[in-house]
């Protein structure tokens, strides 16, 4: 697998070896004058790219490049889960568990911290009715990923409090917010010993405001191990909630705990 590590190390092997010939080749005449002379253009051009690549898939979090995540259930079963990011909502969180009540259906929601603070309740209901409650950062600042590892761990470490307050339990699944896993990010993962969690169907329900096109999109997505990424806050989420719940239930899927599609513990 072609990891972060592994592109670091290889790094290092190239600059390693433009140095030594550069400083064999150049001073034994074994190399064109040319070549000397711009050495460190190559040099420059080489970083650059261990930076680009380094950038350009810290937005891949289904690569595993930067950190593991789980984007799907290894399985042939009909199964699949539904996922909600930056809750809650105190209007459309409060519909969607409604009909997902009413369907019987699990989902997991991954929250942001300061979201939680006056809707305590619906967290709640939330864990009442058996949803899963992840931790989708404090702020879900368009920063976060240029955040120091510190504020990172802090960032998680509250918005793991306020869950805790509310539901008596500590979430270890976690959402980067934007799908974003860099190195620092990763350190923090890492640190407090958290599930990353990403997907392998976006719905692009915050750009898209037809509930039917997204829904069909969606479902032409739609695979056994499937983890679905939605949103709780946008207008047309509660149609669209009932317009996947009935096609998913037509291709003959089954909804299940992300906890039993990837055999992990939701909580510490």
């Amino acid at each position: 697998m072609f990891t972060f590590r592994n592109l670091t190390i290889l790094f290092f092997i190239l600059l390693f070896s433009l140095n030594v010939i550069h400083f064999i080749g150049c001073r034994l005449d074994w190399l064109d004058g040319h070549l000397c002379s711009h050495v460190y253009v190559y040099m420059v051009i080489l970083l650059g790219l261990y930076i680009g690549i380094s950038v350009g898939m810290a937005f891949l979090i289904g690569s595993n490049f930067h950190h593991p995540a789980i984007c799907d259930g290894k399985t042939d079963e009909m199964i699949c889960s539904l996922t909600f990011d930056d809750g809650p909502d105190p209007v459309r969180t409060a519909e969607i568990l409604t009909i997902l009540k009413r369907e019987k259906i699990p989902a997991t929601f991954f929250v942001i911290g300061k979201k939680l603070e006056g809707n305590e309740t619906l967290i709640r209901e939330m864990d009442a009715d058996g949803h899963l409650i992840g931790n989708h950062s404090w702020s879900h600042s368009v920063w976060f990923d240029f955040f120091r590892g510190k504020r990172i761990r802090h960032e998680l470490e509250e918005t793991g409090k306020a869950v805790y307050a509310c539901i008596g339990k500590t979430p270890l699944l976690f959402r980067p917010p934007f799908g974003v896993i860099n190195p620092t990010i990763s350190k923090a993962i890492d640190r407090l010993s958290l599930h990353a969690i990403g997907w392998n169907v976006r719905s692009y329900d915050t750009v898209q405001h037809d509930a039917k096109k997204t829904a069909a999109r969606v479902l032409n997505k739609i695979s056994p191990g499937s983890i679905i990424l939605l949103h709780d806050h946008p207008a047309n989420s509660p149609e669209l909630v009932e317009e996947i719940i009935s096609g998913l239930n037509g291709l003959g899927y089954k909804i299940v705990p992300i906890t039993q599609l990837a055999d992990i513990n939701a909580y510490a």
